[in-house]
């Protein structure tokens, strides 16, 4: 699927060349009506312009004493966010040079790098064959002949994807299981909560984590889920949130003129989940109002100013408690996307032996 458009991602090197700072600083736009803490609003903004590429590993977040004068707020609300952030993993400091992206993705020059040597053997091979007389396509049908019956004899790879919301977990396994078919693989889904106890004790989930070949995860929860896997040594990837297929024709297909709102949980990265809204309705950033579903006040300001409500399933219990039968609602229903199943794909078909008999 499509990720919501952002500018100019090619934002690298010690910081924000000039001008790019207003760039980004135009992406803060909070909501102090939807009863998530700004502090968080803040955290989970910058978490998407990361996720998005617009701020990449090494990169310097605005400081904090220009944002909070562009969102007209305290000081330390932005120094609250940054260090929520630095809690996490996300962001890092140094006396003298201040804040930058710490993220680290070391695996992506690692699959380049894997990439070039198998395309290298591949050439020596094939011309190898022709060399000694061969034709080039019977080689390749028998090779992919060969390749298809030790797939089928060696034991399925496992693939553990760990989310914070039992439901969001379910929606992933079921739709990776769905695109990944074709792989003879197992996957099972964990809840953050347990994880870290799952690493310390003899438990079919533990054991299984254990032995798992890949841990999948959303980006929010990538630096948690590495520390905590860490000792395994196991390969943590990150997949983005990316509204389903339902969810996304719903939205689409509405009226222009119809007022859409969003009630999310507080765990959920709101800003993300907004823009994604705003962008398949195209609509400017900060056209579609929010509340926190714990906030009643939030809540009612919202169903007063709005013709429809968009909804996380950790909400649905709460919403469908106090939503009148003639709301109209829209359940949003989230999972991995394109680009995410054919990274998946690729790791998975791109070296097998290596994967299932490593040390």
């Amino acid at each position: 699927m499509a990720r919501p458009k952002h500018r100019d991602a090619s934002i690298g090197g010690p910081g924000p060349p000039e001008g790019v700072d207003e760039v980004i600083l135009g992406h803060f736009i909070l909501d102090r009506q939807s009863g998530l803490p700004l502090y968080l609003q803040i955290a989970h903004e910058l978490m998407y312009l990361i996720e998005t590429g617009v701020l990449r590993d090494g990169d310097a977040p605005p400081s904090l004493r220009r944002l909070a004068r562009q969102l007209r707020i305290s000081f330390l609300t932005v120094d609250k966010a940054y260090k929520w952030l630095q809690s996490r993993g996300v962001l890092a400091t140094r006396r003298g040079i201040g804040w930058k992206v710490a993220l680290i993705r070391e695996h992506l020059h690692q699959d380049a790098r894997e990439r070039l040597r198998l395309t290298k053997f591949v050439d020596e091979t094939l011309s190898s064959a022709i060399q000694h007389g061969f034709d080039p396509m019977a080689f390749a049908r028998i090779m992919a002949h060969t390749a298809t019956a030790i797939e089928q004899r060696v034991p399925s790879r496992k693939l553990a994807f760990v989310e914070c919301h039992s439901e969001f977990v379910d929606d992933y396994v079921a739709e990776l299981r769905k695109e990944l078919s074709e792989f003879n693989i197992e996957i099972r889904g964990m809840l953050t909560g347990s994880l870290a106890e799952s690493t310390k004790k003899k438990c079919p989930e533990g054991e299984f984590l254990n032995h798992a070949d890949l841990v999948l995860t959303t980006f929010y929860h990538s630096d948690f889920v590495q520390k905590v896997v860490s000792p395994l040594n196991r390969r943590v990837i990150a997949l983005s949130l990316a509204l389903n297929k339902e969810a996304l024709y719903k939205i689409v297909s509405l009226p222009r003129n119809l007022r859409v709102g969003a009630i999310l949980s507080p765990t959920d990265p709101a800003p993300t989940i907004v823009k994604i809204l705003e962008y398949y309705r195209d609509q400017p950033v900060g056209s579609i109002p929010y509340a926190i579903a714990t906030d009643s006040a939030a809540v009612k300001r919202l169903r007063a100013k709005t013709d429809l409500i968009a909804y996380t399933i950790p909400c649905q219990g709460r919403v469908n408690s106090f939503l009148k039968r003639d709301e109209k609602r829209i359940l949003l229903r989230f999972g991995p996307g394109e680009n995410d199943i054919r990274k998946v794909q690729a790791l998975l078909g791109s070296s097998p032996g290596r994967m299932l008999f490593r040390p």
